[in-house]
């Protein structure tokens, strides 16, 4: 157990594996519960692509005691909100309500997770769904062109396919498809249970006990290797009004100690208002509405990315413009003052995440799966007050350089004639 003056932080172990974490927030009465999986779209294979964003989408269509409609009015009495997500290494099912309703959360949660009726009917009914939600994706230029970088960027496929899987692959799922990943994937060994807020913890305890307490012991740990990169430049030419543009480079895991460095590259690049991007594209060029950069980690790799949108005919500007950044920081010209300016930044982004019971729940839940442990948000702080000018340098020559990047470019009419010659 680990105490500050703001909360309490209790880390236990049921019988069969699960872990159960909580942070007691005082003066508070609202409660975050999260039923978390590690299983996510790195452990399908080429025929179960998109199974785990499917699987969670199924939890919702009813259990062998609830329909779907008991589900959704059984969360709504609650009186706050609950949902899922599926990313790339976890599931996670959860729920924010006022503490009064934690036991009926954990039971409904619980429940979803343990036992789906996997309807054959409703199957069909939500395959419709989720090609429509692919579809969806296809539809909007900067949201495909996130996905297709995957696709192009990374050589293995468990870390290149979309979460979403593709149309051929969802139409093939069946219950036994589905079945059969919740029995490999939904064990002990992988689940955690985690809760922020006003919770007691001794009480959480025994409800994961009760509800999950009768699973059989299984520690099956994920075995992951490393994906490799390409180096890449794509031209997808698409009828549209605007020209998008996405380039990335090799980032850091989410247990690298150079992410803290990384993070204050990210910042001056394009990760706030006053970044270099934001401020010579936009501020003074007038080359683009939205243009920023973001880090992209997992939990043994990364992917530094730059997004911009213009005018199909200034993209070759613009993306000069980008490139000459790039280079500059490459270079290592960053100096003191914008390194404090960032540092205010990313301190103050650190504790505003730290404002909700959500917010907190979900970073208890992601340190126990990367560190086994809770992280104090003053520890963190003291990682990023303790980065240096020559740190952030040092990122920048090792990761910006022009012969790892990886280009793609979306729009009408688009060639390689938009960026020839940019990298010489």
């Amino acid at each position: 157990m680990s105490m500050n003056t703001d909360s309490i932080v209790c880390a236990s172990q049921l019988d069969n594996g699960i872990r159960v974490v909580t942070e007691r927030i005082p003066a508070t009465r609202s409660a975050s519960l999260g039923i978390w999986i590690e299983a996510g779209s790195l452990d399908e294979q080429p025929n179960q692509e998109g199974m785990a964003h499917f699987w969670e989408h199924m939890a919702f269509k009813g259990t062998l005691t609830r329909t779907a409609l008991d589900i959704a009015k059984d969360l709504d009495r609650l009186g706050g909100f609950s949902n899922a997500f599926t990313g790339r290494e976890h599931t996670c099912f959860h729920a924010r309500m006022v503490d009064t309703g934690l036991a009926d959360a954990m039971d409904i949660l619980s429940d979803i997770v343990l036992r789906p009726r996997l309807d054959p009917s409703d199957i069909l009914l939500e395959q419709d769904v989720v090609l429509q939600e692919i579809a969806m994706v296809n539809d909007t230029p900067e949201d495909y062109l996130f996905e297709h970088f995957w696709s192009v960027y990374w050589t293995e496929p468990a870390m290149a396919h979309s979460i979403l899987g593709n149309d051929n692959t969802v139409q093939g799922f069946v219950p036994a498809m589905l079945d059969a990943w919740r029995q490999e994937h939904y064990k002990p060994g992988r689940m955690l249970v985690a809760a922020a807020g006003a919770v007691d913890h001794e009480k959480l305890v025994n409800l994961a006990s009760r509800t999950f307490g009768s699973l059989p012991p299984a520690s099956d740990a994920r075995q992951q290797s490393l994906s490799g990169v390409q180096s890449r430049r794509q031209a997808i030419d698409r009828d549209m009004e605007q020209t998008h543009v996405l380039l990335g480079f090799p980032g850091v895991a989410l247990t690298d100690e150079r992410r803290f460095a990384l993070a204050y590259l990210n910042s001056l690049l394009g990760g706030q208002m006053s970044s270099r991007l934001f401020q010579e594209v936009r501020e003074r060029r007038g080359l683009a509405y939205s243009v920023y950069s973001s880090h992209q980690a997992l939990a043994n790799q990364g992917v530094l990315q730059v997004y911009a949108a213009t005018q199909p005919g200034k993209c070759r500007e613009m993306l000069s413009v980008i490139l000459q950044e790039l280079h500059e920081l490459a270079q290592g010209k960053v100096d003191e003052a914008e390194i404090a300016h960032c540092r205010d930044h990313l301190l103050g982004m650190l504790y505003l995440g730290t404002e909700s019971s959500e917010d907190r729940m979900l970073r208890l839940a992601k340190n126990h799966y990367l560190f086994g442990r809770h992280v104090p948000v003053e520890e963190t702080a003291a990682k990023l007050n303790a980065v240096n000018l020559d740190d952030i340098r040092a990122v920048a020559r090792d990761f910006l350089a022009p012969d790892q990047a990886c280009l793609c470019i979306l729009g009408p009419d688009v060639d390689e004639s938009l960026w020839k010659g940019l990298w010489d």
